[in-house]
């Protein structure tokens, strides 16, 4: 295999990657809208029963369904950190300042950056993934 090949290889797995992420994080968001849809749902028919009922558990299902809240807005929350686009030009520009950008140089940064957001995107990833855990168990409480 050519460098060159290696360099396109790497490339392009890394901007998978990226993809991959991006595509979890959307569903991830959308599954939490529709958790906090049937939150909603399940609370309006159920809440005027329990406060009925039994004051405490009424309580505690309304607790519930904000602690669920708290878990989807954390998951849908804008984060200003959240995108995977890189500045082509500040590549360059960065590049131009220390030396003749080369297209291996160019592809070694440009590699290093994608790999940087796919960690940070990771992480974030599983955090949204931990908020949503919760949701469902908060969601079954909020019926009682």
């Amino acid at each position: 295999m050519a460098v060159d090949d290696a360099y396109e290889l790497a490339y392009r797995e890394a901007v998978r990657a990226l993809e991959h992420q991006r595509t979890a994080a959307s569903e991830l968001q959308g599954r939490a809208g529709m958790l906090l849809a049937t939150a909603s749902i399940s609370i309006s028919l159920l809440g005027r029963d329990a406060f009925a009922a039994s004051h405490v558990l009424a309580w505690l299902g309304i607790l519930c369904f904000a602690l669920l809240s708290f878990c989807v807005l954390a998951i849908v929350w804008p984060q200003p950190d959240r995108d995977s686009d890189i500045d082509p030009q500040a590549l360059l520009a960065a590049r131009l300042a220390v030396a003749t950008p080369d297209a291996k140089a160019l592809s070694v940064d440009l590699i290093g950056l994608i790999g940087l957001r796919h960690r940070s995107n990771g992480r974030r990833l599983a955090r949204m993934s931990r908020a949503f855990t919760w949701g469902p168990v908060f969601l079954s409480f909020s019926w009682c």
